[in-house]
């Protein structure tokens, strides 16, 4: 799979941190990381692993960018404990309708990945 958010200023604002934080030291931005990248497997593997271009379309990333922000800064706060979140399960449900959406051509036949 492959994961292309990266930790910015936006997710550190979501986990509850300024962008130049004083808490925030090599370990908690390497939490960061980790979370963030488990939460695009997550959703991805959830979703759909076939094609990576999909969640990087204009009109999926933004969904796509809340469902991971959610999972991860719940993991994140929660390490030991966390399920997915409400939210983030209903935005995988939408990212999978259009997934398969995506699959059907124009002529109404599916298209084989």
């Amino acid at each position: 799979m492959t994961t292309f958010l990266k930790v910015d200023d936006e997710f550190k604002r979501v986990l509850g941190y300024l962008p130049n934080d004083d808490m925030l030291d090599d370990q908690v931005t390497q939490r960061m990381v980790s979370v963030l990248d488990a939460a695009e497997i997550y959703v991805q593997g959830a979703v759909g692993q076939e094609k990576t271009d999909f969640y990087q379309s204009e009109k999926i990333l933004p969904l796509y960018k809340l469902a991971c922000f959610a999972i991860g800064a719940n993991w994140f706060d929660h390490p030991s404990t966390a399920v997915s979140s409400t939210t983030a399960k209903a935005i995988i449900g939408q990212l999978r309708g259009s997934y398969d959406e995506s699959e059907v051509s124009d002529d109404g036949s599916i298209a084989k990945s």
